[in-house]
């Protein structure tokens, strides 16, 4: 072909020669040790590992591991320990994160304030994330002995867990517990937190647990006055032992069983009664006498007496009174 005006011809001879197969690759492509296009999968090259043949990558440092969020507490920072922990709070509700908004807040100190002043029994609620958990030096009842014990009246001190009341846990003065049992304190617990779930916003749970714990420390309220009056009440030198109860499920079905045996037997006594004074008054009537009066008539014809004939008077039931007996038939008729 002949070369066009103009038209550059690269030079050829300077360029590598293209890969040819070697005599012994040939052997091993035929006698089948050698599969053509495996190379590319395969862990080495000619005994040559490929992680040998790039540099490893640095190791990091001081890279902490994440778990998962449901799997890890959250820690409560250094500057609400004081807050929370160093001394007994000025109001009812303790929150120094700020679990609630300002008018929230002020809605639940309200309450528990209205609660105290008509209650023997002081609620105070300290609020926590959902999955926090609450540091040594906030131990329930280390912070109840320090704080709450050796004062004025009783008090029942809560730590409630936004978004889950059912971890919430709660310990009284031991006072309460020489007149209420410890499973009637812990069905008092479950009661505000299965109060506290038929709502699905966390403000709103807490106003209906705060709602329904108040309610059982009133009945525990009327318990202990009573008790007071008998002397019943643990002295101070008795408030040593502290039980903390929790919102336990397996509680839940105990005190039901108790309750639900206490009303059979309730209403089995009231049927009891009532048939016994129905008998009683079925055998009072049998025994009634009815006591008719003597009535004077004029003498017949200035007779003093009927010529010897009589009459007698004959009910068709003993029992009843002779005013609700309209009919009457004698014996000598039915025979008849």
């Amino acid at each position: 072909m002949a070369e066009e005006e103009g038209e550059v011809i690269p030079d050829l001879s300077n360029w590598p020669a293209l890969p040819t197969w070697s005599i012994e690759e040939l052997e091993l492509i035929r006698s089948g040790e050698l599969e053509l296009g495996t190379d590319l999968f395969r862990e080495d090259v000619g005994g040559v590992s490929y992680a040998d043949l790039f540099d490893p990558l640095p190791e990091p440092e001081n890279i902490p591991e994440i778990p998962l969020e449901d799997e890890y507490p959250i820690v409560i920072g250094e500057e609400f320990l004081a807050p929370y922990f160093a001394g007994r709070p000025a109001g009812y509700l303790v929150d120094p994160q700020g679990m609630l908004s300002m008018q929230e807040q002020k809605d639940r100190q309200s309450f528990l304030e209205y609660h105290a002043g008509d209650s023997q029994i002081d609620l105070y609620i300290y609020l926590f994330d959902e999955k926090q958990v609450v540091p040594p030096e906030g131990e329930m009842e280390a912070i109840f002995k320090r704080h709450y014990q050796r004062g004025s009246g009783l008090s029942a001190l809560v730590y409630y867990y936004m978004g889950d009341p059912s971890r919430s846990t709660m310990v009284m003065s031991p006072q309460v517990y020489s007149v209420v049992p410890s499973t009637a304190v812990k069905g008092a617990l479950i009661y505000a937190k299965q109060q506290a779930q038929t709502k699905s916003e966390p403000a709103s749970q807490l106003e209906s647990f705060s709602t329904g714990l108040s309610i059982r420390l009133y009945w525990m309220e009327r318990e202990l006055a009573e008790a007071s009056g008998n002397g019943a009440l643990l002295s101070d030198a008795s408030q040593d032992e502290l039980i903390v109860v929790k919102a336990d499920e397996e509680v839940v079905a105990s005190v039901a069983r108790e309750t639900k045996a206490l009303a059979i037997f309730g209403l089995l006594s009231f049927a009891v009664l009532v048939v016994g004074l129905w008998l009683a008054h079925r055998k009072a009537q049998r025994k009634k006498i009815h006591l008719f009066p003597e009535v004077e008539v004029k003498p017949l014809l200035s007779a003093p007496h009927a010529a010897g004939v009589g009459a007698v008077i004959h009910f068709a039931n003993a029992t009843l009174p002779p005013s609700v007996q309209k009919e009457q038939v004698p014996d000598y008729l039915r025979k008849m």
